[in-house]
C-alpha cells in the first residue's frame, strides 16, 4: 500500500471481457487492480446510465488510462451497427486512443471451458480472427484459472504504470509476484514439460559468456540455428551466472547491451528434448536429451536507457 502520508494514484483501468462465462476471472483482476489502488471500469459499473450500452462501454474506454482486454472462448454480444461485439469494439477503442494495453487469453490447449461458453458459427470466426490480430499486435500472456491470470497482472501491470508516471510502492504486491515468480520456477524445474511457456519477470544484470545455442538445443527448443543466442546474467530470482536465451531483434539487443546494464525483462520458460545417436557394443542406439532454458521475450527497461518494447 501507499506510505502513510502519500496520496493514492487512482489511475483507471477498463477491464474488457465478455461477462458471464468470465465472472470468476473478473473477480481475481478486480482484486489485484484494487490492491494496486486503480480505479476498475467496467460492465458491472455501468448501472442504468442514459446512453445506449455501446455508448457507455466506449466513453469508460475513453476515461481510462490503461486498457486490459482478457479473451477466452466466447465472441461476445454483437452491436447491429457494426457487426462487432463490445468487447471488439472496447479493444478498437483503447487501440485508436493509444492506451497502454495488457491483453490476455485463455489457454485452450490445458484449461477446460464449458460447451455454452464456446462460440459456433459465424461468432466463432469473429473470434477467431481478434485473437490472431491481437497475437500479431501484442506480446500476448496465456492464462488458465483465475489465480493464475491475477498473478500474471500482478507481475505485468506495475511496469506499465510505472511508464506513464505512476509510483508503485507497495510492498506487499510486490512480495507477492516475487514469491509467484518463485513458485514457478520450481514448480517448472519439477514439471518443465507441464509448466513450459509460462512467463516471468525479471530484474538482471547483463553479465559476459555470449555464445551461440547447439544444434541440439535449437531442435529441442524449436528455434533457428545460427541466430539463437544466449548469455550470462545475475539475477536475484533466477540466481548468478544464468543464461538468457534470445533471437531475432532481442538477440541483437542482447549481444550489443553493455555488461553490466541492468534490465526488467519478461522471460517464457522453454522446455524440449532431442534425440542423439550413440553406438555401444550393440551397435547404435538412441538417447534422449532433456533441455530447459529461459528466453526472454521482452526487454521491458533497461538501464541507463530506457528502450520501447522489444519482442520477439
Amino acid at each position: 500500500m501507499n506510505k502513510i502520508g502519500q496520496p493514492k494514484q487512482n489511475v483507471p483501468i477498463f477491464v474488457s471481457s465478455t461477462y458471464e462465462d468470465l465472472i470468476e476471472y473478473r473477480s481475481a483482476a478486480k482484486e489485484t487492480l484494487h490492491r494496486l489502488e486503480t480505479i476498475v471500469r467496467g460492465m458491472e459499473y455501468f448501472g442504468s446510465k442514459p446512453g445506449s450500452p455501446k455508448e457507455e462501454c466506449l466513453k469508460a474506454v475513453r476515461s481510462c488510462h490503461v486498457y486490459i482486454g482478457i479473451f477466452a472462448m466466447r465472441y461476445g454480444s454483437v452491436d447491429e451497427e457494426s457487426g462487432k461485439s463490445m468487447t471488439h469494439l472496447e479493444y478498437e477503442e483503447a487501440t485508436k486512443l493509444g492506451l497502454p494495453s495488457l491483453i490476455y487469453l485463455i489457454d485452450e490447449q490445458t484449461q477446460p471451458v464449458l460447451p455454452k461458453f464456446v462460440e459456433t458459427g459465424d461468432k466463432a470466426e469473429s473470434l477467431k480472427a481478434l485473437k490472431e490480430e491481437l497475437m500479431k499486435k501484442y506480446m500476448v500472456s496465456f492464462f488458465t484459472t483465475p489465480e493464475d491470470l491475477a498473478k500474471k497482472i500482478t507481475q505485468d501491470l506495475p511496469p506499465i504504470l510505472q511508464g506513464i508516471g505512476v509510483i508503485v510502492a507497495d510492498e506487499e504486491v510486490t512480495t507477492i509476484a516475487i514469491e509467484d515468480t518463485k513458485n514457478i520456477l520450481n514448480l517448472f524445474h519439477a514439471r518443465p514439460r507441464k509448466h513450459s511457456g509460462k512467463e516471468i519477470i525479471i530484474e538482471a544484470e547483463i553479465q559476459n559468456g555470449l555464445s551461440g545455442l547447439g544444434q541440439n538445443e535449437c531442435e529441442a527448443f524449436g528455434l533457428t540455428i545460427g541466430d539463437a543466442i544466449k548469455r550470462k546474467v545475475n539475477s536475484d530470482v533466477l540466481g548468478k551466472s544464468k543464461e538468457l536465451i534470445a533471437v531475432s531483434d532481442v538477440a541483437d539487443w542482447l549481444e550489443n547491451v553493455p555488461t553490466s546494464t541492468k534490465a526488467r525483462l519478461k522471460i517464457r520458460l522453454i522446455f524440449g528434448t532431442a534425440e542423439n545417436q550413440e553406438w555401444g557394443p550393440e551397435g547404435p542406439f538412441i538417447t534422449t536429451t532433456m533441455y530447459k532454458g529461459y528466453r526472454v521475450v521482452a526487454i521491458l527497461k533497461n538501464e541507463p536507457d530506457v528502450e520501447a518494447e522489444k519482442m520477439a
